[in-house]
């Protein structure tokens, strides 16, 4: 069984998720689509993905914007393997592929070792050949299954069965965490905040001293209750006072967005992982084994990069010559894409860094520069957009200004600039609605300006939000200023 989800990277929600034992699933704009993405930047028929028993396919369908795995573009209506930790992209989507582990009795005497060879392991497929190889670097082979505590590719690794742990981790999605994951410990209740006394402690400036608390609920599901924090709690883009959510929710505490992860989803390879029965542990060879794996995966990937490169033929030294001539060559593309980089030329950036991926897809500078710098372009587009939208100077404009100021990058200085623009609009906007008697409109400006932070707002403009609060009849006062 398959589990296929997306979820929208910039709002941090899930769209969509799909479960299928053997099949193909199909993504587009349409509504005939397995899985349907809305979006302007999604063809009608955009890709598909197929599962059986030997692993996970992506093909795109000859699309407008393509289909981005671990940051490459595939190749048109051509196979490209996926599976658990690779990154698939699809405009504004992420599209995550996961088996669903299913809990399995042990079978043989408890501290047996395996007697059955690798390549023979229930579940795995042979290596693919040579003509498969690209965009395979850092990606499982097709068939593996992630290594758990109990079982690999569907083959008990010995010892008693260990007792079902809860385990759920949250992927910090954006600003200074960003990527940072979480393990939240064994207790049924604790507390989120920037105090030390928390059970999680999150340095922030938009974090309360005590902002939120979570309880466990099993399966990886959790309840979030706000505990009267100053920037709010949110589960799905949704403020909320106590909410449940569970794996691929989104939750957000002040301007820290958290991707939930659960039901297992915590415990790595040669790692214990603690729960309240006890302690689920790998054997000890199956670390060497990852590692041999993984280095089989990468001789390959070489061995294929050298193929494309040397004639027929060629000794070794003629190999290794080719191979370090392509990884300077990507190199020398990478620093110059780091350097219009630091110089704020992000368009220059990310073509640079596109030329030496197409060289040597496995530079993880490469990949990373490319990021950022598309980041950049898209944060500089919608900055653009936010002046606009607050040049109208009406409720409507200011609106959208404030959405496009939250799909931004938490960490940009784009946004930042948004920011201030917004608050030197609102506050002026604000107390002209109120002059108007709009008060609704009013609250909300300046409600939205205390949010902004800055510069507190001035007695005379909380008098005027404090009004507007009672006339337009308000069910909840303004939580950003006291």
């Amino acid at each position: 069984m398959w589990r296929i989800i997306a979820t929208h990277t910039r709002e941090g929600r899930e769209i969509a998720r799909k479960e299928i034992d053997v099949g193909e699933v199909t993504i587009g704009r349409d509504a005939d689509r397995g899985l349907m993405l809305q979006s302007a930047s999604v063809s009608r028929r955009h890709c598909k993905i197929r599962v059986d028993h030997s692993g996970a396919t992506i093909m795109d369908e000859g699309s407008a914007n393509g289909v981005l795995v671990n940051g490459v573009r595939v190749t048109p209506n051509q196979p490209t393997p996926i599976g658990p930790g690779v990154n698939v992209e699809i405009a504004e989507f992420r599209i995550t592929v996961e088996p669903v582990m299913m809990q399995q009795p042990m079978m043989g005497m408890p501290g047996m070792p395996m007697q059955q060879p690798m390549m023979g392991m229930p579940g795995m497929a042979p290596m693919p050949g040579m003509g498969q190889m690209p965009g395979m670097m850092g990606q499982p082979m097709p068939g593996m299954m992630p290594m758990s505590g109990q079982q690999m590719g569907g083959m008990p690794m010995g010892g008693p069965p260990a007792p079902s742990v809860d385990l759920v981790r949250l992927i910090a999605e954006g600003g200074q965490f960003n990527g940072r994951i979480f393990d939240l410990p064994p207790v049924p209740e604790m507390t989120v905040g920037r105090g030390v006394g928390n059970d999680l402690v999150l340095d922030d400036q938009s974090m309360s001293r005590k902002h939120s608390k979570i309880k466990r609920l099993g399966g990886g599901r959790i309840e979030v209750e706000d505990l009267n924090s100053s920037n709010g709690t949110y589960v799905n883009g949704r403020k909320v006072a106590t909410a449940q959510c569970g794996p691929g929710d989104t939750v957000r505490f002040g301007e820290l967005s958290f991707r939930i992860d659960g039901a297992g989803g915590g415990s790595r390879a040669g790692q214990g992982v603690e729960g309240t029965g006890g302690v689920i542990a790998a054997p000890s060879w199956a670390k060497p084994v990852f590692f041999g794996l993984a280095g089989v995966t990468a001789l390959v990937w070489l061995l294929w990069i050298a193929k494309l490169v040397v004639p027929g033929g060629a000794s070794k030294a003629e190999v290794e010559k080719a191979l370090n001539q392509r990884v300077s060559e990507a190199a020398e593309k990478v620093a110059a894409a780091k350097e219009a980089l630091d110089k704020s030329d992000f368009t220059k950036a990310k073509d640079l860094a596109e030329q030496g991926l197409e060289t040597d897809p496995a530079n993880l500078d490469g990949i990373r520069i490319r990021a950022q710098a598309s980041r950049a372009i898209d944060d500089e587009s919608k900055h653009r957009q936010g002046i606009t939208e607050l040049e109208k100077n009406n409720p409507d404009g200011f609106t959208a200004a404030l959405r496009i100021y939250d799909s931004m990058s938490l960490d940009s200085k784009k946004r930042t600039d948004l920011g201030t623009s917004l608050r030197n609009k609102l506050i002026p906007g604000g107390e002209e609605f109120c002059k108007k008697k709009l008060f609704r409109e009013c609250f909300d400006a300046l409600c939205a300006a205390g949010r902004l932070g800055g510069e507190k707002l001035s007695p005379n403009t909380i008098k005027l939000l404090k009004d507007a609060e009672k006339r337009a009849k308000v069910p909840a006062p303004c939580p950003h200023v006291k």
